[in-house]
């Protein structure tokens, strides 16, 4: 199997992890609109006294009306608020079935964070003509956790590659190799989907066979927790 080109893989782990280190810093103070009327949960951070999770209702001048998750509505000074940003959901990861490398093929995923803009991510799944099919790798994040949309770099590395004859012929064969990507993920609290283009930077099927294309598309439905 030909190698992979080692400066691309490289350099897609340089950027991923730096992605997750540097993001992470400039990510923390509030600096957005505060946004009213909508159905949105918030987590609302004050001078004094614990975050809350609200809804706001209102803004009147320099007083803000907030609805907390208890039920309880009260009125506070705009001047009093240090940060605010989406609940998030997926601080702990997500869990996917789809279809692609990252889900081996067509199959699960599972991804936990490291920090909140960089993950380690796993699938396994059935090649349907060839066996089993895995991959591993690392997600970059240029969001953290919180927004419907986060738009993320990706590599891997396991099965990529499959050659099929027919079903249960024996010349099927599946390949290994590095994959990269770049997409997005979705997610309306804890359901949505993900939608990546991926590149494959190596795979023994190219050495053997005429693979094709190199640029895939992997899609799957996601559950974060």
């Amino acid at each position: 199997m030909k190698k992979p080109d080692a400066k691309v893989v490289m350099t897609m782990l340089f950027i991923i992890i730096c992605l997750g280190l540097f993001s992470q810093e400039a990510a923390n103070s509030y600096q957005g609109s505060i946004i009213a009327g909508t159905n949105r949960l918030f987590l609302i951070s004050f001078n004094e006294g614990e975050p809350v999770q609200a809804k706001i209702l209102s803004i009147d001048g320099d007083e803000i009306t907030i609805l907390d998750k208890n039920g309880n509505t009260r009125k506070v000074v705009r001047t009093s608020i240090t940060n605010i940003e989406d609940v998030p959901f997926g601080k702990l990861g997500t869990f996917g079935i789809g279809l692609g490398a990252p889900y081996g093929t067509f199959g699960i995923n599972l991804e936990f964070n490291v920090i909140p803009y960089l993950s380690i991510t796993g699938g396994i799944g059935t090649t349907i003509f060839a066996g089993i099919g895995y991959n591993i790798g690392l997600k970059g994040y240029f969001r953290k956790p919180g927004p419907v949309w986060r738009p993320r770099a990706s590599i891997y590395y396991g099965v990529n590659g499959i050659y099929a004859e027919d079903f249960n012929h024996p010349d099927n064969k599946k390949y290994s190799g590095v994959t990269a990507g770049i997409g997005q993920l979705f997610l309306w609290e804890k359901h949505g989907f993900d939608l990546d283009l991926m590149y494959i930077v190596s795979s023994g099927l190219w050495d053997e066979h005429d693979g094709g294309g190199k640029i895939k598309i992997s899609i799957g439905y996601r559950y974060a927790f």
